[in-house]
């Protein structure tokens, strides 16, 4: 699935509605190029479930966790990362087993990443648009259709 976010205002609609049509164990891996909008999504997700304006950027300590109703969201930034086996030492099999996974730069770990994986590409096109392209479960997908024209 393809659509086009035409502004930020679009890209924190984008990660509000990502939220409100999540599972309770899905695993968001968000790729794209620096200043594409991983972390916009991101916060705009979190912010849903946690109602906080103070979501931070996991770069520097590639995890923060978020608590809310009984859940916890993993928000994890494996941009630093250099050897993919450290990320057992970021709580990665606690994450799979309790919460939402959100993951920034997934490309190091990909192979440990269950197939269950939901992949959201992010490619810029001019000024503040982005292209984006979403693989994941059917449900999640038919849930998302429509989405530019909402």
């Amino acid at each position: 699935m393809e659509f086009i976010l035409n502004n930020l205002k679009d890209t924190n609609k984008f990660g509000q509605k990502l939220a409100q049509i999540t599972r309770q164990d899905d695993i968001f891996c968000l790729k794209g190029n620096l200043g594409s909008g991983k972390t916009s999504i991101a916060r705009a997700f979190i912010k849903y479930f946690t109602k906080s304006d103070k979501i931070l950027s996991p770069t520097f300590p590639m995890l923060i966790t978020y608590e809310y109703a009984n859940n916890v969201i993993w928000h994890y930034d494996m941009y630093r990362l250099e050897n993919p086996a450290d990320v057992w030492n970021l709580s990665l099999e606690e994450a799979f087993n309790k919460g939402i996974i959100l993951i920034e730069w997934p490309e190091i770990i990909e192979h440990l990443i269950p197939n269950k994986k939901i992949e959201i590409t992010i490619k810029d096109i001019t000024g503040n648009r982005r292209l984006i392209k979403i693989n994941g479960r059917k449900e999640l997908l038919e849930k998302l259709e429509g989405f530019n024209n909402n």
